[in-house]
């Protein structure tokens, strides 16, 4: 198992660095099982060269899009330290072979975290939350054909982790009724797409991930970054895009690619 998963990140790794459009693993590196598929993303993250993680990342988090790919939970994939950057950030069009974007809410992971025990739900979430923000989330899914995407070949290429935009914190965020909080989608001088942060379920993904990370035992340090699904579906930027995702009182995050 280890030695196809070295196999499998050493070919994704190749296929970025030449620019390759991605495409579901072949029969002859597909992994035979998630735990394969996770363990070659383990190599991937070791061997890319983009440094070292700073959070985590969910993927497929609907219910839509687990039953489509025949799934029965989400995915998750790393974000890297130096590809974490706070608002606003002026993005390279061209360090993308297709760049994609999409809304969330960052999480700050606390000190408890060191102290991750007992299983998180949703009544003792927020004491491993040091804060929350507004956040740009920016994928490389390198040209991929979503129709006849493969979840375990998904997994292998770090769930297309192409980077973090972090706003400032909320203020006072443990006394905020988030039912009541709306994201705020700005494109250029379109007309503002806006939806309830919550119809993402981050709080129940947030708790899913940090379990399902801590039974892989994966690293979870204080001050790592997770996001935990977005409001909207995926958008692809095209150059001298400008996006900000707002939750209104000045709290954003903005990007402008170029």
């Amino acid at each position: 198992m280890t030695e196809k998963a070295l196999r499998i990140a050493k070919q994704l790794i190749a296929e970025h660095n030449d620019k390759i459009s991605f495409q579901n693993l072949g029969k002859n590196l597909n992994p035979r099982s998630k735990s394969e598929a996770y363990i070659a993303q383990d190599y991937f993250q070791k061997m890319a060269g983009r440094g070292e993680l700073g959070g985590y990342k969910i993927a497929l988090s609907s219910k839509v899009q687990q039953e489509h790919h025949k799934i029965n939970e989400p995915l998750f994939g790393a974000l890297f330290k130096s590809e974490i950057f706070f608002s606003p950030k002026v993005i390279n069009f061209k360090s993308y072979q297709r760049l994609g974007v999409e809304i969330e809410l960052a999480f700050e992971l606390s000190n408890k975290i060191l102290n991750f025990e007992r299983t998180i739900n949703q009544k003792n979430i927020s004491s491993f939350i040091e804060s929350v923000h507004p956040a740009i989330e920016l994928i490389e899914d390198r040209k991929a054909d979503y129709v006849g995407l493969d979840p375990l070949s998904l997994i292998c290429d770090n769930a297309w982790s192409g980077g973090l935009i972090v706003g400032d914190p909320i203020k006072d965020w443990q006394r905020k009724n988030f039912s009541e909080i709306y994201s705020s989608l700005f494109w250029n001088n379109e007309s503002k797409k806006t939806a309830c942060v919550m119809d993402a379920n981050p709080f129940q993904n947030l708790c899913w991930l940090l379990n399902d990370l801590r039974d892989r035992k994966k690293i979870l340090l204080p001050g790592m970054v997770i996001i935990s699904g977005s409001v909207f579906q995926i958008r692809h930027a095209q150059y001298g895009d400008k996006i900000t995702h707002s939750l209104g009182s000045g709290v954003e995050a903005s990007l402008i690619i170029k």
